[in-house]
């Protein structure tokens, strides 16, 4: 691999296609992809309408025991989602951090949207899913461990939950997911990152949050010159 550090892009023999993907690494736990989550709803418009794919990557953020539910943790939580809330006016509920234990996992909530991803082909309706387990997450503090929370969210986006339910509760979704990550972590380690892949090019469009129109150009310089 050969990579541009002024132009972020790098040539690799993994990527071979000539069609322009958008690819955006994210998990439905991370507080700043949450705080972009309108922005990214503009940009996957944005991409379908030019004739570039839009592709969600599951990062998983953080699996089950990484971080210990006590008092630093939860203070250094309480502190992002007031700085992100204050800068992009996402509404945060707080009432989370009155748990006693609570297992920040995020694996089933990436395992939700990768579920969501294969049962439908439309990139629309698998960022609208992504869109509300953050929703219900961070404004509900409701618990995407529980396989009831998704009930709703796929009656209202027509997702088959009793073949979502099935699959979300096969153990060999676990490997999947798992090799979602690993292809996650060949894109980006960042969380939100958007990476296109174009002529067998893989350039970091935006590595953390952005504007739509940072991104819009950025695209636009990348693919039309």
């Amino acid at each position: 691999m050969t990579c541009d550090d002024d132009l972020g892009v790098c040539k690799s023999t993994n990527f071979s296609s000539t069609k322009a993907t958008l690819f955006y690494i994210g998990d439905p736990m991370c507080s700043w992809c949450y705080g972009m989550s309108d922005i990214l709803k503009d940009i996957e418009t944005y991409s379908r309408k030019n004739g570039i794919e839009f592709k969600i990557v599951l990062g998983g953020l953080r699996s089950s025991g990484q971080a210990l539910w006590d008092d630093r943790f939860k203070s250094f939580l309480k502190n992002e989602w007031t700085k992100i809330s204050n800068k992009t006016s996402k509404e945060f509920s707080f009432s989370i951090f009155d748990l006693e234990n609570y297992d920040y996992d995020t694996t089933p909530a990436c395992k939700a949207v990768y579920i969501a991803k294969s049962l439908s082909s439309s990139s629309k309706i698998s960022l609208e899913f992504f869109n509300k387990i953050q929703e219900k997450f961070y404004a509900l503090s409701l618990d995407p461990k529980e396989i009831l929370f998704y009930k709703d969210i796929c009656e209202n986006l027509d997702i088959d939950f009793s073949l979502f339910k099935k699959l979300f509760n096969d153990s060999s979704m676990d490997e999947k997911i798992k090799n979602e990550f690993i292809f996650a972590r060949s894109l980006s380690s960042s969380f939100p990152s958007l990476v296109l892949v174009y002529n067998s090019k893989k350039t970091a469009i935006s590595i953390g949050y952005s504007s739509f129109e940072d991104v819009k150009n950025r695209l636009d310089f990348v693919i039309k010159g």
